[in-house]
């Protein structure tokens, strides 16, 4: 069965909309990351994911999978604040994000799709996500809309096969490098991923780290250099077999999730006086 929405004609569609289903929006940016990956990570591994995933519960359970054409900007600037933006930089503003997400939402909504998941790639994306499900929760309330962000799962994989461990899987960092690898290693240059500087944090690291998994989400007052993006030391260790390890945990996790948002279609919620 085909999964990329993008792919079927409108009657295809249709059909799907008869049967139990889950829709997954990819949302990605376009960002330097660093000078050994291609601008577009963020959006093609964040695809990738989604599609597999997509694919796996399509042929293994009675729900159809479909894979909406990826959103593959973002905020780039912000991360940490630069001044300007630097070379392979496509950013848009947090208004234009969310309002893109919330219509694109609504658009599936109105279609007749009752289960969305919305799957991120990009750390800056999440409150525009956020508020975009926000704002179309609030104008249909018996729609489920649910958001990841796909380097939160399977953490305890991605922890184990990093060789650096959980101080190397920031931005362009080991884990990104890795799944680039087994993914796409044609657009990446090994000999070109070297260290170039990092960057401190404001708070005491119990508080912030690992990057975007901390108790508290912070993104100014970012002291330190990050001169061609690499976020933390480490990318030179990656491995394609890391990788793997990694996307196949990832795609697991993602299944199991899409099969409880389509089971989630048929829960009730009592009434009491």
């Amino acid at each position: 069965m085909k999964v990329r929405f993008a792919d079927m004609r409108s009657p295809e569609i249709e059909e799907v909309l008869k049967k139990s289903n889950v829709v997954i929006l990819p949302v990605g940016s376009t960002e330097q990351h660093g000078k050994h990956l291609p601008v577009n990570f963020d959006a093609f591994s964040v695809t990738y994911l989604a599609e597999e995933a997509a694919k796996k519960v399509t042929a293994e359970n009675d729900v159809h999978v479909l894979v909406a054409p990826t959103v593959a900007y973002g905020e780039a600037f912000g991360g940490p604040p630069f001044e300007r933006p630097r070379p392979g930089d496509i950013s848009i503003s947090l208004d234009i994000s969310i309002g893109l997400i919330t219509d694109i939402l609504r658009s599936l909504v109105l279609q007749g799709f009752k289960n969305i998941l919305v799957l991120n790639g990009h750390w800056q994306n999440t409150p525009p996500i956020s508020i975009a499900i926000r704002k179309v929760q609030l104008e249909f309330s018996d729609i489920g809309l649910f958001a990841a962000n796909s380097y939160n799962l399977a953490q305890d994989v991605w922890d184990s096969v990093c060789n650096g461990g959980k101080e190397v899987q920031g931005h362009a960092g080991e884990r990104e490098t890795a799944v680039a690898l087994a993914i796409e290693p044609e657009n990446v240059r090994m000999e070109d991923a070297v260290y170039e500087g990092s960057h401190g944090m404001s708070l005491p690291p119990k508080f912030m780290t690992p990057i975007g998994r901390g108790l508290v989400f912070c993104n100014t007052r970012v002291p330190g250099l990050r001169v061609s993006g690499l976020h933390l030391k480490g990318s030179v260790p990656a491995t394609k077999e890391a990788g793997e390890k990694i996307n196949t945990a990832v795609i697991d996790v993602l299944a199991e999730m899409i099969v409880a948002i389509a089971q989630s279609e048929s829960m009730k919620h009592e009434e009491k006086d």
